[in-house]
């Protein structure tokens, strides 16, 4: 009777390389073919404002540590937060903190604060995955989303197009029935991911 055949565990971590290695070219590749055109907001980003918890000296913002009393604090991205957290690859020192801010006179914004060591140690599917969750569960509040270092550097962006009825139905807690135009950004790696539409939402 003939032995079983065997891959040596040398060969598969080969395998799993290359195979990593093919998408991470075919998104570089999708992304350059894209050409996107929504960029993040260029409001300036100061870490110690994010650290006090104000979105300007006079307006304060939802951060990590805000809980209402009563009610959802929004936008809630604790969930997200911690399933990212449990994550090996991420853990929970990545994330610092983050400030979320309503717009005045462009979108509502959530600033991400994470662990600069620590980010530049994900390869680029991990950085693109972790903005991309954290994004879409931002923009679900119409929220867009910047990620930095603490020296104020910014590392990614999820950006979405929120017209202003879609603004409207998201503040309403209405579902959103027309598709999200998006661009997800990683600084590190000068790439920009295109996404043409994200799901509606609710679904």
């Amino acid at each position: 009777m003939p032995y079983p055949f065997v891959i040596p565990n040398s060969v598969l971590s080969v395998i799993s390389h290359v195979v990593r290695a093919s998408v991470i070219v075919g998104v570089i590749t999708q992304s350059a073919l894209a050409k996107p055109e929504l960029a993040p907001s260029t409001t300036p980003f100061k870490p110690e404002m994010i650290q006090q918890g104000m979105c300007t000296p006079e307006i304060a913002g939802i951060t990590d540590t805000t809980i209402q009393q009563s009610g959802l604090t929004k936008p809630s991205l604790w969930w997200i937060r911690d399933q990212i957290a449990a994550q090996n690859k991420y853990g929970r020192r990545l994330i610092d903190s983050w400030l979320a801010c309503e717009g005045t006179g462009e979108t509502n914004r959530v600033d991400v604060m994470v662990n600069a060591q620590i980010w530049s140690l994900l390869d680029l599917l991990d950085r693109y995955e972790f903005i991309k969750r954290f994004g879409t569960a931002s923009s679900d509040y119409g929220y867009n989303l910047r990620v930095f270092d603490p020296q104020g550097e910014i590392l990614g962006a999820y950006t979405c197009n929120f017209n202003s009825e879609v603004a409207a139905q998201i503040k309403q807690n209405s579902t959103v029935d027309e598709a999200i135009e998006c661009s997800t950004f990683d600084r590190l790696a000068r790439t920009n991911f295109w996404s043409p539409s994200r799901q509606p939402f609710g679904l």
